[in-house]
């Protein structure tokens, strides 16, 4: 007979492992790179690049942009869901999952650690990681840690979601220029990282 207790302390270290793991190799990428752009980033910025006003550009904002609006709306009914779902317990756990958000929206504070220089086409400074993604995949972590308290369906359709949200927005931010691929997959990294680093350190997360 399989040891329930054992389970989550389990789950606990394998957490932290993967997440340690994340923000190692994005810590150790930033660094071993410098101001150097990967040559599949520089052929990138040469190929794919969407000028100003054209209609690729036009609709990579707006994905971006609505991409946004759409993780934030997706952890609003996440956690409506939560509410519904598991009434006093939810109201408990919101607090926790808010200072999770928190914690992976920090990540962002990453930019003035390494101070790397964006694409020269839009001249963006502190681009690794890449805020923007960092915003979504914090939005979208919480939204899926949330999801973990509801429904398979529940988590499928999140986890789903969010991924097509994410690889939209990311691909958004590197056609138009505003960062490389280096930067959304530091960013996503990173934030997962700290995310999985701050679901272990609060129990019930």
């Amino acid at each position: 007979m399989t040891d329930q207790s054992s389970s989550p302390p389990v789950w606990r270290l394998r957490a932290a492992v993967a997440g340690g793991l994340c923000l190692a190799v994005v810590g150790i990428a930033g660094v071993a790179l410098g101001d150097r752009v990967p040559p599949l980033d520089s052929w990138i910025a040469g190929h794919l690049y969407s000028r100003p006003e054209t209609t690729t550009a036009t609709i990579a904002t707006a994905v971006s942009g609505v991409g946004t609006l759409l993780a934030l709306a997706v952890l609003l009914a996440t956690a409506t869901g939560l509410l519904r779902r598991h009434r006093a317990q939810g109201a408990r756990l919101l607090p926790r999952y808010g200072a999770l958000l928190t914690v992976c929206l920090a990540t962002v504070s990453l930019q003035a650690v390494f101070q790397r220089p964006g694409p020269p086409l839009t001249a963006q400074d502190w681009t690794y990681p890449s805020g923007h993604v960092t915003v979504l995949t914090a939005l979208t972590f919480t939204a899926f840690a949330i999801s973990m308290s509801l429904t398979p369906r529940w988590r499928t359709t999140v986890l789903v979601g969010t991924t097509v949200l994410l690889v939209a927005v990311a691909a958004s931010r590197i056609t138009l220029g505003e960062h490389y691929l280096i930067d959304v997959l530091a960013a996503l990294a990173a934030t997962t990282g700290t995310g999985l680093l701050g679901a272990v350190s609060k129990s019930g997360v």
